[in-house]
C-alpha cells in the first residue's frame, strides 16, 4: 500500500559574493527588481492529477525546465482549438496564466492522464548517462535521476542532465526507515536589464515500474526589472511515498532543488600559466565560446591562472579570478562560463593534459 505526498516548496533569495582574486563586488538590489513565484495550476497542486500514482510504484526522478508553460489537453481538445489561440499563426503557443507568458499547448491521450511521455534511447549503452530522452518536440533542460539495473541485477541510480545544468549533485541514503533521494543543481543565467519576465518551469518527471519516463507540468519562477550578478532563486520539489510491506511501513522520499543564479556576461578568459616564480610561461586569450576542451601545460608550469572577463550591468569590465596547482596527481579541469543566446550561461570544462 502506498500513499503520496506532493508540496512545492517555493523558492529563496540570497546575494552575491566577492569575486575570486578581485575587488569585492557589493551586489546592489534595485527597487526595480521584482522576483516572484507563480503556481500555475490553480495554486493548489504542483503536478497534473494522478501524476506519480500510476501503479503506486512511480518515481520522481527529477525535472524538465521549460521556458514555457506546458498546457496540457486532451488530443481531442487540441483539435479545437480555443478561442484565445485563434488567429495566432503558431497554434502552439497562446498567452497563459503569467499574462505575457506563453504556453505551449501539448496534446495527451487521455488514457495517459495529463502524461507525456518520453522517447528512451539506450543504443549507446545500459548506463542512463549514455541514454538520449527526448519529450517528442517539447525543448527543455533535462536534469534526471533514473534507476536502472544492472547485469548481475543490481539496482542503481544514473544520471542523465543536458546543457545548461551545473554544479549538478546527486545524492541517496538507505535505512531500516526507508530511502531518501536528493537531485540538485543550478541553472546560471544572464544577469542585466529584464524588460520582460524572464520565465522557467520546472517540470516534474517521474519512473514507472517498468522503466518508462514521462513529465507532468510542473510550476515557474519569474525575474524582471535590474538583476544583479549574485542574485539566485531557489524553486525545489518534494515527494513523499509510505510503503507498507509485512505490517512494516517505510518511507521513500525525493528532493529536487534547482538554483537559477544571475551572472554577468563573461566576454572574455585569459588562461596564463605560470611558473614558480610566479612568470608567465604562457598566455592565451579566448572569446568564451571559443574555449578550447583541452590544453597542453607547458613543462615549467607550476600553476595555471584563468580569469573571466564579464561586462557588468553599465559596461563595466569585471574579473573574476581561480588558480589550478599543476602538482597534482589527479585531473586537472579548468572552468570556464559562456552565455548562450537564449539567456543560459553554460559552465565549460577544458582538461589540463601536463606536460613531461
Amino acid at each position: 500500500m502506498r500513499n503520496k505526498k506532493k508540496r512545492f516548496r517555493g523558492f529563496s533569495e540570497q546575494g552575491g559574493w566577492p569575486f575570486c582574486g578581485g575587488a569585492q563586488q557589493t551586489m546592489i538590489f534595485q527597487i526595480s527588481l521584482c522576483l516572484c513565484i507563480m503556481t500555475l495550476l490553480c495554486g493548489c497542486s504542483l503536478a497534473v492529477p494522478n501524476a506519480g500514482t500510476e501503479g503506486g510504484d512511480d518515481r520522481m526522478i527529477g525535472v524538465l525546465i521549460t521556458a514555457e508553460f506546458l498546457d496540457m489537453v486532451p488530443m481531442e481538445a487540441a483539435e479545437e482549438p480555443s478561442a484565445d489561440m485563434a488567429g495566432n499563426a503558431d497554434s502552439g503557443h497562446h498567452t497563459g496564466p503569467a499574462g505575457n507568458v506563453q504556453n505551449l499547448v501539448l496534446s495527451y491521450d487521455p488514457e495517459d492522464g495529463g502524461k507525456l511521455y518520453a522517447d528512451i534511447d539506450r543504443s549507446k549503452g545500459d548506463n542512463p548517462s549514455d541514454w538520449e530522452i527526448s519529450f517528442g518536440d517539447l525543448e527543455g533542460i533535462q536534469m534526471l535521476a533514473p534507476q536502472w539495473t544492472m547485469e548481475n541485477g543490481e539496482t542503481c541510480w544514473g544520471s542523465v542532465l543536458t546543457e545548461g545544468i551545473s554544479d549538478l549533485d546527486i545524492r541517496l541514503s538507505e535505512s531500516d526507515e526507508g530511502q531518501e533521494r536528493s537531485i540538485s543543481g543550478t541553472i546560471y543565467t544572464l544577469a542585466g536589464s529584464v524588460e520582460e519576465d524572464q520565465v522557467y518551469y520546472a517540470n516534474p518527471v517521474y519512473q514507472t515500474a517498468d522503466g518508462r519516463i514521462y513529465v507532468t507540468r510542473g510550476s515557474g519562477i519569474s525575474a524582471s526589472g535590474e538583476v544583479s550578478e549574485g542574485t539566485e532563486l531557489t524553486s525545489a520539489l518534494d515527494e513523499e511515498t509510505n510503503m507498507t510491506e509485512g505490517g512494516k511501513t517505510k518511507t521513500e522520499k525525493c528532493s529536487v532543488t534547482v538554483r537559477y543564479e544571475a551572472m554577468y556576461r563573461p566576454v572574455r578568459i585569459t588562461v596564463c600559466q605560470m611558473d614558480q616564480g610566479h612568470e608567465i610561461v604562457k598566455k592565451d586569450a579566448y572569446r568564451p565560446e571559443e574555449m578550447p576542451e583541452q590544453i597542453t601545460a607547458e613543462k615549467d608550469t607550476e600553476y595555471i591562472l584563468v580569469e573571466i572577463e564579464k561586462e557588468g550591468l553599465s559596461g563595466e569590465k569585471i574579473a573574476a579570478r581561480e588558480v589550478y596547482d599543476c602538482n597534482t596527481d589527479g585531473d586537472i579541469w579548468l572552468e570556464s562560463f559562456s552565455a548562450r543566446e537564449d539567456g543560459i550561461v553554460v559552465k565549460q570544462e577544458t582538461r589540463v593534459i601536463l606536460g613531461e
